[in-house]
Formats: C-alpha cells, structure tokens, sequence
C-alpha cells in the first residue's frame, strides 16, 4: 500500500505490526518455498512510564530479526473507497483520484496521502474500470512511520482489508473462491477473494438485536445484521463479476463470538462455514491461543504480504 522508503529489502519473510491502545501485536512469517510459518505471533504490552518513547522501547527490546515491516492502519485513519478509475497515465493516477475523493471522505483532501489497488473488471453495470482508492490521513502516516524508526526495514503502511486479503488467499479453498468475515470489537469487515484476486469490501457495525451470537462477555452481535449484509456483498459480487458463486465463508477471530457466529450462519444460510484456523493455513512453530486477539491476526495477514512495492 503506502510505501515508505524507495529501497526494500529483499527477504524470504515479513514482519506485522498492529498497534493498539496499550500494546503492539507483532506477527514473524518467514517463507520456504512455498511455505509460509509462522514464528511469532504475540502481543507486547506497551510500558506506561516511557510516555511518548513507550512504542520505541517497547520494539527495540523485542527482539525482532531484521525483515521488511508492515505497519497496518487504524480503522479511524483512513477511508477506503470504490470509485471509477480516471482516465489518464499511471505515473498520474494518484493525483487525479485526489479529485474523485473529495466527495467520498470526510477529511480534507490535501491532508490525505492516496493511493490505489485495482479490482477485475466489472462484466454489468455500465461502469468503466473501477478501482479501490485509499485515503490515509497524512498525520497518521507520518506517525506511524516515526513510531517504527526503531525498525529500519519498515516498507509498507497498509489498509486491513489487504491484510485479510492475504489471509483469504492463504485458505486452501480460495481457489474456488472465499468469503472471509472478520470480527472486531465494533466492526466487522467481509473480504471476497478468490485465488490471489481481491473482489470486494464491505464494513459493518456489530449491533446487538433479537437474534444474537453472544461474545465472551456477553455483549451480543446482530447476527441478523451480519447475515444481511454478507448476503449482499455475495449478490453484488455475482451480478457484477463474471465468476462462479461464493459459497465458502470463513470466520475470524478465533473465540467464542467467531463459534458462535459460525454456528448461526451454519443453521440459517446455504453456505459453507467454518472458523479460521491458522493451523490450517501455515506452518507454525508457536503455540496459538483460541482467543487470541484479533489485532494479533491482523498482524499475521500482514506479515502474509508478498508485494514488493505499492501499487
């Protein structure tokens, strides 16, 4: 997504890194041939008496191994939005989106850095070619690329929707095409993929209503909702892409809100659901707890990056 430094370096792995509150979650995946593992997935507790210096000391005494670094962003520091690509060279394309978005976003246009990644072309509805614009608040960018100074392999800021692309496009059933919904605190995000290809995002907030999947402490979620709006990802996905229906649905975090979910959209839909499970998707040489926190997974879809430079 938002490159950082003109040179990368080269290197079977990468490192994620989410930051939250009052903790980081820091995921390793290195790379054998074709096989991804895991080596860390974790969540660093961020020391309250170093102030503003927490983030730096915190990484530095991690112990990290020297690997490119993807930082993602909050949800509350950019907007991710599907507009018609304008008509002029690439070298340009990021300017004129600049014109296109300032309608779409809520914060001025000069104080965002753009960027874009490209969906398959639309077989209905008379658009011409579509493309995801995403724009990042430029203090946030510039925040989050002096936190990780500590880390100089630090290449990519990216948006979670392409971490939960390379998640999907690691499930083993992506081929054939994967829904996968994952659950935040407030939000949930669906991603449709099929093989490496991204097709669609949608957001959502997590409402409790009549029929609800109930979370770990107790709070409910409007499965009703979910379903709702899952349903119509899939429909605009079908009507507007010349590719086979998506049956297969894949719910994250782990937990007991995803075991739920699951279950309820097991019951009430025609669809294939199943919870992830990292186990499935990679080597991993650490021990996963079922409740691990969805930051942390966010932090491995990040690590799961493959490109080399933004778009």
């Amino acid at each position: 997504m938002f490159g950082v430094f003109k040179k990368r370096a080269v290197a079977k792995g990468r490192i994620g890194v989410v930051f939250g509150k009052n903790q980081i979650a820091v995921a390793v995946v290195k790379r054998e041939g074709d096989v991804n593992h895991l080596k860390r997935c974790d969540v660093l507790p961020l020391p309250t008496e170093e102030g503003p210096d927490a983030l730096a000391t915190a990484l530095k005494s991690a112990g990290l191994p020297r690997l490119p670094v993807s930082a993602v962003l909050a949800a509350e520091d950019y907007q991710l939005a599907l507009v018609e690509a304008p008509d002029v060279p690439p070298a340009e394309l990021r300017a004129a989106m600049r014109w296109r978005l300032k309608d779409a976003i809520d914060f001025r246009v000069e104080d965002a850095v753009v960027d874009v990644f490209d969906v398959p072309s639309q077989s209905r509805g008379g658009h011409g070619r579509m493309m995801y614009a995403v724009a990042a608040r430029r203090a946030a960018v510039e925040r989050y690329s002096a936190a990780l100074a500590p880390l100089s392999t630090l290449d990519v800021i990216d948006v979670p929707e392409l971490c939960l692309r390379n998640l999907a496009s690691s499930l083993s059933a992506a081929a054939g095409g994967v829904a996968l919904l994952h659950l935040g605190e407030t939000s949930a995000s669906v991603v449709l993929v099929r093989g490496t290809t991204f097709y669609f995002s949608r957001q959502m907030e997590l409402r409790g209503s009549r029929k609800t999947a109930a979370g770990a402490t107790g709070s409910g979620m409007d499965s009703d909702g979910i379903e709702l709006e899952l349903q119509r990802s899939l429909d605009y996905y079908e009507r507007h892409f010349d590719q086979p229906p998506i049956t297969k649905v894949v719910v994250s975090a782990a937990g007991l809100r995803a075991q739920s979910l699951t279950e309820t959209l097991s019951r009430d839909t025609g669809f294939e659901v199943t919870a992830l499970d990292l186990n499935a998707l990679m080597s991993c040489d650490v021990s996963l707890d079922s409740e691990m926190p969805a930051a942390c997974l966010m932090a491995v879809g990040a690590a799961l990056r493959e490109e080399r430079r933004s778009l």
